[in-house]
């Protein structure tokens, strides 16, 4: 996470290049990093790299005029292609291209690698199909939650020193004893190259995370308890008809509440028309601004944090698993900016936004509400904190306190020892 995996990889293409294996090389990354991907290429290396991406009329152009060599009768050369590397997105292998399978690929380097976690996943499978010589998986976090995400890694590496995930999960699968830590450790050794921000970079700025745990307002707790008695009378008051709350995920409802109460169907109706009612008329000219607000004690508390980060001329990122509480952030965004303000608040989803982005810009991350997976939100936290950043890095993670929220982040936090216990003493 931000340790120049990279440019480390890279020039690694680039060295064996130069020793005579010419390739061709693929590259597998997010779609929101190849173009850094691209640049790197250029900036480090000679290698006739193409981004393999796009509609399929652009890839026939690609294919037609950058991928393969021709005789002197326009006939395609077997073996013979004009790029020495080429970068595509785990979409494109997902979509089941003939024209990457047909490719004996010497070296294959995959970006943010834990996406191969699932043994039983689809870009797995795809993979499987296609010619590649030499595996290089890229990733800050290996082992996330279970032993089994880690046997799919080694499998797919080494599938003849790893070929039964019963006899892995049978020496390994409870890490109970400091043996099997041991010996886990010593086969990941020989097969695994593992940095440290302080093993880069000395002098990198520190990081400070504190946890601050909310009050839900009363607004909050009307629809938290009534989502928890599956009272759909009370939710569906202001609701449109077809419109009342599904509660067949309760857990999703409940973090929905948690965040902002905007998020259940028909609540901003209701919420708006008590608060009209609370105060005197005429009503005042910012009620939405001041219902939006008064509603969720995290947005509550981001009210007063902000302009205080402002004022001390910090850069922020949020974070949010919810593309839709994000669009809340954002509407208040803009009815609070002023007109001579400059942009200081970035929004981002934690998984799309949380990978393979440099945001050293920013010196405060705001984790407006906690993934299941701890990795993930450790990833977000990384766009900031990493190298390049000359300042000191102040994480608030917002928590409501009572709450869904606070079991499942205690719950999220364990699967952390697990990392520690394998990777971290290595």
């Amino acid at each position: 996470m931000g340790l120049g995996k990279t440019i480390q990889s890279i020039a690694f293409l680039q060295e064996v290049h130069g020793a005579g294996v010419r390739g061709p090389f693929l590259v597998i990354a997010p779609l929101s990093t190849i173009t850094n991907w691209e640049r790197e290429f250029g900036t480090w290396t000679s290698l006739n790299t193409i981004v393999y991406h796009g509609s399929l009329a652009s890839r026939q152009m690609i294919q037609q005029y950058e991928m393969y060599c021709k005789d002197t009768k326009g006939r395609l050369i077997p073996g013979a292609y004009k790029f020495d590397a080429l970068i595509t997105t785990f979409e494109m292998i997902l979509s089941d291209c003939p024209e990457l399978r047909e490719i004996e690929w010497r070296c294959v380097v995959i970006d943010e690698a834990h996406r191969l976690k699932n043994r039983h996943c689809k870009l797995l499978d795809s993979l499987k199909h296609m010619d590649l010589e030499h595996k290089v998986l890229l990733t800050g976090t290996p082992l996330q939650n279970t032993v089994e995400e880690l046997f799919s890694l080694l499998h797919f590496l080494e599938p003849t020193q790893f070929p039964s995930e019963a006899e892995f999960l049978k020496d390994f699968g409870d890490l109970k004893t400091e043996e099997q830590v041991q010996k886990l450790q010593a086969l990941l050794k020989p097969m695994m190259l593992r940095r440290l921000k302080e093993d880069v970079e000395k002098n990198l700025a520190p990081k400070q995370e504190t946890i601050i745990e909310v009050e839900l307002t009363n607004a909050q707790k009307r629809l938290y308890r009534a989502i928890l008695e599956r009272n759909f009378a009370y939710l569906a008051r202001g609701a449109g008809h077809g419109n009342v709350p599904n509660l067949l995920n309760t857990m999703m409802e409940l973090r929905k509440c948690c965040n902002h109460p905007y998020l259940i169907n028909g609540a901003e109706e209701q919420i708006v028309a008590e608060l009209r009612e609370s105060l005197p008329t005429p009503a005042p000219p910012d009620l939405a601004l001041q219902a939006l607000v008064r509603s969720a004690g995290k947005l509550v508390l981001l009210d007063k944090l902000l302009p205080r980060l402002r004022a001390g001329g910090h850069k922020v990122l949020v974070f949010s698993q919810m593309v839709r509480c994000l669009d809340i952030l954002e509407d208040y965004l803009i009815q609070k900016r002023r007109p001579d303000s400059d942009r200081f608040v970035f929004l981002l989803c934690t998984r799309a936004g949380g990978l393979g982005i440099n945001l050293t810009a920013a010196d405060t991350c705001i984790i407006f509400d906690s993934d299941w997976n701890p990795q993930n939100d450790l990833q977000a936290q990384a766009r900031c904190h990493r190298i390049g950043q000359s300042k000191a890095v102040k994480v608030y993670r917002l928590i409501t306190r009572n709450s869904y929220e606070r079991e499942m982040f205690d719950k999220a936090s364990l699967k952390l020892g697990l990392d520690k216990a394998v990777l971290q003493s290595m």
